[in-house]
C-alpha cells in the first residue's frame, strides 16, 4: 500500500471489514482480501474490470468524479478495507506531495493495464487473450523466469476479464501446459 495504514487512519479513513460477495459499493485500499471491480449483465453474466489483491487501492479514481459509481466492487473473500472519504482524500492530497505523485502512479498503472487489457479483447483466439492477461501478472510482479510467477486468480475470475467461457479457459491453459507455456500444479497455474 503506498499509503501508510496509519495515515490514512490520522486523516479519517476508518477500517471496514467485508464478508465474501458482500458490497464495498456499488453502480479505498485493500489490506487484506480480494477484490472485484465488476459489473453484472442480464442473466448473471459477469464482466470483471478489475482484480484487486492485497495492498492495493481500489475506487479511488471514483473520488475525483461527480458521478456514481459505473461498476460494483464486490469482496472475492473476506476483507479488511480501509475507507477515506473524498475530502479527507484531498486534504492528504494537499498535504503531501510524494503521495500525490504516488497515486498519480498508482492510477497510471491502472490505465496502462486497462489498455492493454482492452487490446486483449480484439484477439479472436483465446490464446492471445490469456497470454495478455498472465504477461501483465508476471510483469506486475516483476517476474522474468518461466513459471515463477503464481497466478492469483482463479479460472473463472481470469474467463471474466477476457470475456471468455470458463470452459474455453480451462481447455486453453490445458493446450497451454502441453506446449510448455504454463505449468498448472495442484490446481494453480504457474506462468
Amino acid at each position: 500500500m503506498f499509503i501508510e495504514e496509519d495515515l490514512l487512519i490520522a486523516f479519517g479513513g476508518d477500517i471496514i471489514e467485508l464478508k465474501k460477495n458482500e458490497l464495498l459499493f456499488k453502480d479505498n485500499s485493500v489490506p487484506k482480501g480480494k477484490i472485484k471491480l465488476t459489473n453484472l449483465q442480464t442473466g448473471n453474466r459477469e464482466f470483471i474490470q478489475s482484480l484487486h489483491l492485497k495492498g492495493e487501492c481500489v475506487g479511488e479514481i471514483f473520488l475525483f468524479s461527480a458521478y456514481h459509481y459505473p461498476l460494483a466492487a464486490v469482496a472475492m473473500e473476506d476483507c479488511t478495507v480501509l475507507r477515506l472519504e473524498r475530502a479527507a482524500l484531498f486534504k492528504l492530497l494537499k498535504a503531501d506531495f510524494e503521495i500525490q505523485l504516488k497515486l498519480f502512479q498508482y492510477i497510471a498503472e491502472r490505465m496502462r493495464f486497462n489498455f492493454i487489457f482492452l487490446n486483449s479483447l480484439l484477439y479472436d483466439d483465446a490464446a492471445g487473450r490469456l497470454l495478455t492477461i498472465l504477461n501483465f501478472v508476471k510483469d506486475t510482479h516483476h517476474k522474468q523466469e518461466q513459471y515463477c510467477c503464481k497466478i492469483p486468480y482463479t479460472r473463472k475470475d481470469i474467463a471474466s476479464l477476457a470475456g471468455l467461457r470458463i470452459e474455453t479457459v480451462i481447455r486453453t491453459f490445458k493446450k497451454m501446459e502441453h506446449a510448455g507455456i504454463l505449468k498448472i500444479i495442484k490446481g494453480k497455474i504457474f506462468y
